[in-house]
């Protein structure tokens, strides 16, 4: 399958995802370490060396984890890492981390989260697994992402000058690199990539796109996907999961959000770009679908 990806690296381009590394450290002996889940936050954890076991409290067997790979967590479900297939007694303090030490006894782990906006999340995540294992060996993205692994464990191994933000910018990558890998094996877990692969729902949702600032109805999408509105409403919502007028509010949000990063960015201007015709429409529909105030999200 020929993946539209134009639109897609859009969506991606706009994207901020501020990664964060919050662990990295060399795990010895019967090490467990667990997380409750349940946040906003998008989880990984990458190997670096050794080997590793995620417990999963819905699976009857655990999954061993192997040097290289990646762990991902697009909704933080509950899980529990340790040194065995069963989970030692005593979970490991990992509250003042080892250096990492590849010659070293035992695993050395790398785990890091971002926080996606929910509207965002809806789009690109909402219909991906709880768990998935990444394994580059043999992934359609794995030659870049073993590169930019090894980068990250020699970085984190060397402890150097700036270290901290240089891995939050790899995180960057090795993130829009596992959903490259997640959308070749399969398409569909995206809403967003799944209704562009769609012969009838490509053309309105492209023309959307390309014309965010237009005037846009479900009459209109309809009739550019040569549907009647009530067939064209019902396969939308069926592999988008929300409705048209949503995903076009939503995709607005996003580009909203990439234009008010400019903090010169003039409110006004920012509303029409979006689609809107009043400053005040386009503040109540931000702060319904992001969260927060345009204002703020500026700042």
């Amino acid at each position: 399958m020929s993946l539209p990806t134009h639109h897609i690296n859009d969506f991606f381009r706009h994207l901020h995802l501020g990664s964060e590394v919050y662990y990295v450290g060399q795990l010895c002996d019967a090490w467990h370490m667990s997380t409750p889940g349940g946040s906003d936050a998008t989880t990984f954890h990458m190997l670096c060396h050794g080997e590793a076991w995620i417990h999963m409290p819905n699976q009857s067997k655990p999954t061993q984890m192997r040097a290289g790979d990646i762990a991902l967590f697009p909704h933080d479900a509950a899980h529990t890492f340790s040194a065995f297939p069963s989970v030692p007694d005593h979970p490991f303090d990992y509250s003042k981390p080892s250096q990492l030490d590849k010659d070293a006894p035992g695993s050395g782990l790398l785990c890091g989260h971002l926080r996606l906006p929910t509207h965002i999340r809806r789009l690109l995540l909402a219909s991906f697994p709880d768990f998935m294992l990444i394994r580059p060996d043999v992934s359609p993205a794995g030659r870049q992402m073993q590169d930019l692994i090894e980068m990250m464990t020699v970085e984190a191994t060397h402890n150097d000058l700036g270290v901290t933000a240089i891995l939050d910018r790899l995180s960057d990558a090795l993130f829009l690199y596992v959903i490259r890998h997640a959308l070749h094996i399969e398409p569909g877990l995206s809403p967003l990539l799944a209704a562009l692969s769609d012969e009838n729902l490509r053309l309105p949702i492209s023309a959307f796109i390309d014309s965010p600032d237009e005037v846009w109805t479900v009459d209109r999408m309809a009739s550019l996907a040569c549907q009647s509105r009530s067939t064209f409403s019902e396969r939308f919502t069926q592999l988008v999961k929300i409705s048209p007028m949503e995903f076009a509010a939503t995709w607005r949000m996003q580009l909203a959000t990439s234009l008010l990063a400019d903090g010169r960015a003039n409110m006004l201007d920012v509303a029409m770009k979006c689609g809107y015709e009043s400053e005040a429409a386009f503040r109540k529909a931000f702060k319904r679908i992001v969260g927060i105030p345009p204002g703020k999200a500026r700042s």
